[in-house]
C-alpha cells in the first residue's frame, strides 16, 4: 500500500515537472467587444416580381399584321407592341344585333299604342317588352365583344419594361397557346432562394440579406430584404423557397442569374467575439484557453451567436483577457506557453 502511494506521488511530481518544462508556442488575442451576426445561407435565381413578368398571347387563332418592337427594346405602359388582324365577323354580329334591336323597338312602340286602345291584352305587351329587353342586352354584349376585339387587335404593354422575347413573324397565324411577347421590369426584382427546412423558423419577413451574383464582374453584391416565405418544401430539392426583394438601379440584375444569399437572422452589436479556432470542445462542453502568468488555463465557456468565422462567448470570459486562438489543440491546463507574435 505504502509502495503504491509512493509510486503515485513519484509519477505525479515527475509529470508535473515535465509539464512545467514543456513550453508550447501559441498565438493569442485580447478579447474585446464587437458585432456578430448569425447567418442563414442559400442559393437560387433572380426573377422579376410576378406583376412585372408579362407574357402576352392572342385570344383566338389570328394573323399577325405587324410587330413594333424587338428583344431588348424599352417600352412604356400603353405602348403598342404587336398588331393582330381583327375578326370582322364580330362587326357583322354588331350590325345584326343593332337591326334586331331597332325592329324590337318598333314592335314594342306599336304594341303600346294597341294596348292603350284596348285592342291587345297586357300579356302581349309584356311579351314584346321582354323581347326588346333581350335584344337590347344582345346588342350591348356584341358591342362589348367588338370593343374587346378592337383593343386586342393592337396589343399594348401593360407595364414599363424591357422586351425579353418575341415569338412569331408578320403573316403568321398566332395560336392562343403561343406566347407572342414577353415583357419584364427588373427595377425591383426578387431572388428566389432555397434554404434548408431546419432554418424555416429562423428566417422571417423583414430580415436583411446580402445577395451575391457570381457572374457579374464588378459590384456583384446587392442588399435585399426578405419579403415572402413559403411554408411548403419543394419536393424536387427538399428546400424551402423565400423571396428576397432587391433594388436594381443600374439594371445589372437579369432574369435567370444565379444568386447566393446570406440572410442575417440575429445580430449582437455588443458581444465578446472569438475566432472559431479559439473555441474547443470535449465531453463536458465548449472551452477556451486563457493565458495567465505565461501559463494556459482551461476555462469552460457558454456560446451565443455563431457563424462560419466567429463565436460569441456569453459566459466564462471577460473583456481584455488573452485567449489562445492558434496552437491550442495540444495545450493542457497549466502548461507553460510562449506567445508568438
Amino acid at each position: 500500500m505504502v509502495r503504491t502511494i509512493v509510486m503515485f506521488l513519484f509519477y505525479y511530481f515527475f509529470s508535473t515537472i515535465l509539464l512545467a518544462q514543456s513550453i508550447a508556442p501559441v498565438k493569442v488575442l485580447k478579447v474585446k467587444y464587437g458585432t456578430i451576426s448569425e447567418i442563414v445561407e442559400g442559393h437560387g435565381i433572380i426573377k422579376p416580381l410576378p406583376q412585372n413578368d408579362i407574357r402576352i398571347s392572342s385570344v383566338s387563332p389570328i394573323k399577325i399584321l405587324n410587330i413594333y418592337v424587338k428583344p431588348g427594346d424599352m417600352v412604356n405602359k400603353g405602348q403598342p407592341v404587336i398588331k393582330l388582324q381583327r375578326d370582322h365577323s364580330i362587326d357583322l354580329a354588331v350590325q345584326k344585333a343593332k337591326i334586331n334591336l331597332s325592329q324590337a323597338k318598333i314592335i314594342m312602340n306599336r304594341m303600346k299604342k294597341l294596348f292603350k286602345a284596348g285592342v291587345v291584352a297586357k300579356v302581349k305587351l309584356e311579351t314584346v317588352q321582354t323581347n326588346y329587353a333581350l335584344a337590347n342586352s344582345e346588342y350591348k354584349l356584341r358591342q362589348q365583344s367588338q370593343k374587346y376585339a378592337i383593343l386586342n387587335s393592337e396589343i399594348t404593354s401593360p407595364i414599363n419594361g424591357v422586351v425579353s422575347s418575341i415569338n412569331g413573324v408578320i403573316g403568321q397565324v398566332a395560336d392562343p397557346t403561343m406566347e407572342l411577347v414577353h415583357i419584364v421590369n427588373m427595377k425591383n426584382p426578387i431572388a428566389v432562394i432555397g434554404i434548408e427546412s431546419e432554418d424555416m423558423n429562423n428566417v422571417k419577413v423583414g430580415q436583411q440579406a446580402e445577395i451575391t451574383i457570381p457572374n457579374i464582374t464588378n459590384d456583384k453584391t446587392f442588399k435585399g430584404t426578405v419579403i415572402k416565405q413559403n411554408k411548403e418544401i419543394d419536393p424536387s430539392t427538399q428546400l424551402i423557397h423565400i423571396w428576397i426583394g432587391i433594388k436594381n438601379p443600374s439594371n445589372k440584375l437579369q432574369p435567370g442569374m444565379f444568386a447566393e444569399a446570406k440572410i442575417n437572422i440575429k445580430t449582437d452589436k455588443n458581444a465578446l467575439v472569438l475566432p472559431r479556432s479559439a473555441v474547443l470542445k470535449d465531453n463536458e462542453g465548449s472551452y477556451i484557453f486563457i493565458i495567465k502568468n505565461n501559463k494556459a488555463k482551461k476555462v469552460y465557456a457558454k456560446k451565443g451567436i455563431e457563424n462560419a468565422d466567429y463565436v460569441e462567448i456569453i459566459r466564462g470570459l471577460t473583456k481584455g483577457e488573452s485567449v489562445v486562438y492558434l496552437g491550442n489543440y495540444e495545450l493542457k491546463d497549466g502548461m507553460q506557453v510562449e506567445i508568438q507574435q
